[in-house]
């Protein structure tokens, strides 16, 4: 009996061992760039409630909000390593590879006019070649997950109505080429950097203004470090899913029904509430004393053009914003 029992106990042990192993592999981690109080991760959380409704909790997804598992694109490079299951990013960040670089031409300065139009083009046979080369590459768009409010300036010190206002201004801008090429050619100094290093600049000096939409600028706190608010709107975007293309095809057709589905659900909670969430955030600022000011885009536009021609070819394959903007002028007719 003595002899027995150990055997037992490291019997039960072993057993014991797989058990959280096996619970782990049905739960599918979701990295996040925005924090747990934003509208984009309210969607997250539908998504996350869908799948566990429609696989009866056999799938569930754990979120990880505010960059906790690292940066946008140490977290796209993870899905294709396939250390992580799913991750909600921007429209731009497929360009972090060669594969998906043409998605740079959709977060580039005022590509889209208007969001409705953008929408428009996420259904085009354009974006769909987008989505197949990017596949290619090992990491698979799964979704629109909502609209993104437009990116915007906010400037400590200076008001911006026109791009006369931008010159000398060091401005915390995303590492992109197009915004870097962007804020050069309105006379500002482009400064690239983490946003979570932002604040820390901003008081020291280092820089005095960023661009990001409202969405941001509220839950985020910015009006604490920043006095005004510009309506450039000069780029529109979406949230979108990622998931690493041998961790898709590993997954069961019911988990791909339930996730493609939640997309869905999730888009539509997260365009429903974005008005209401953006009036709440343009009332919330200006009650912490921002100012928010209305700029003529025209000049901004004509600026962005130029700043197209240059990227042709680097950015993104060369005549591909041509292909875009040609695209495009078939929904303003």
């Amino acid at each position: 009996m003595k002899k027995l029992l150990p055997a037992a106990v490291a019997a039960a042990f072993t057993a014991a061992a797989f058990l959280p192993l096996e619970a782990d592999a049905k739960t599918l981690r979701m990295g996040l760039l925005v924090s747990n109080k934003s509208l984009a991760y309210k969607a997250a959380e539908k998504l996350a409630e869908h799948v566990k409704e429609k696989t009866g909790g056999e799938y569930t997804i754990k979120l990880f909000p505010s960059q906790q598992l690292g940066s946008g694109k140490e977290m796209m490079q993870m899905l294709k390593l396939g250390t992580l299951d799913l991750y909600q990013g921007t429209n731009a960040q497929p360009a972090y590879f060669k594969e998906g670089r043409n998605f740079g031409a959709t977060a580039a300065p005022y590509t889209f006019r208007n969001q409705e139009e953008f929408l428009k083009f996420l259904d085009s046979p354009l974006f769909a070649e987008m989505v197949a080369q990017l596949g290619a590459g090992g990491v698979r768009w799964v979704g629109y997950m909502g609209a993104r409010s437009p990116r915007a300036i906010t400037t400590a010190n200076t008001p911006v109505r026109s791009p006369a206002d931008m010159k000398g201004l060091k401005m915390r801008i995303p590492g992109s080429p197009p915004f870097v090429a962007f804020f050069k050619a309105l006379g500002a100094v482009p400064t690239p950097m983490p946003f979570s290093e932002f604040f820390t600049a901003a008081k020291t000096g280092l820089v005095e203004g960023q661009d990001n939409g409202i969405e941001v600028v509220y839950p985020r706190g910015l009006y604490s470090v920043q006095k005004y608010f510009s309506k450039t709107d000069h780029a529109l975007g979406a949230w979108m899913a990622f998931v690493g293309e041998k961790k898709w095809q590993s997954w069961p057709d019911s988990l791909k029904k339930a996730v493609s589905e939640g997309m869905k659900a999730a888009a539509a909670y997260s365009d429903a509430e974005l008005k209401k969430s953006m009036d709440a955030a343009f009332k919330g600022v200006k009650e912490k004393g921002m100012t928010v000011l209305e700029v003529d885009k025209k000049p901004f536009i004509e600026v962005a053009g130029k700043v197209w021609k240059g990227l042709d070819g680097t950015s993104w394959d060369k005549g591909f914003m041509d292909r875009v903007q040609k695209q495009l002028a078939e929904y303003r007719k």
